[in-house]
């Protein structure tokens, strides 16, 4: 079995780009059962559709249709990995049930590190009565 993984990176080689940074990302596909994965896609945001808000102190763009544009875009991904994120992104990606993971780190040991766990937790969900 697969699921996709959307990775906030600039370069297709390493996590490193800050939540508010985001332009494009790219979608990986995992094979859970040999966690051999392949860049799908790369998905742009669409800022016309995204309304304008000032940004508060320190440059946060959580209150504006930012956090809403980006869930619609990465709905189908089991994960979200990003290189940094505020509390308030994180909490509405999480109440929309995308996993996110602060994870600065090259692409595929964040994959590995990520399928290992999924794998393990998916056991352990087999096992629960």
């Amino acid at each position: 079995m697969t699921y996709k993984i959307a990775i906030a990176t600039s370069d297709k080689e390493n996590i490193n780009l800050h939540f508010g940074k985001i332009k494009t990302l790219a979608i990986f596909e995992v094979n859970e059962d040999d966690g051999r994965f392949k860049l799908l896609e790369n998905r742009q945001i669409d800022f016309s559709s995204i309304p304008k808000v000032e940004k508060a102190e320190g440059g946060c763009c959580c209150d504006s249709g930012f956090v809403t544009a980006l869930v619609q875009i990465v709905k189908d991904c089991t994960y979200f990995l990003v290189a940094k994120i505020g509390n308030r992104p994180f909490r509405l990606l999480q109440e929309n049930n995308i996993n996110c993971i602060e994870a600065p780190y090259a692409i595929a040991e964040a994959i590995n590190k990520v399928n290992a766990y999924y794998v393990l937790h998916k056991k352990r969900e087999v096992f629960v009565y």
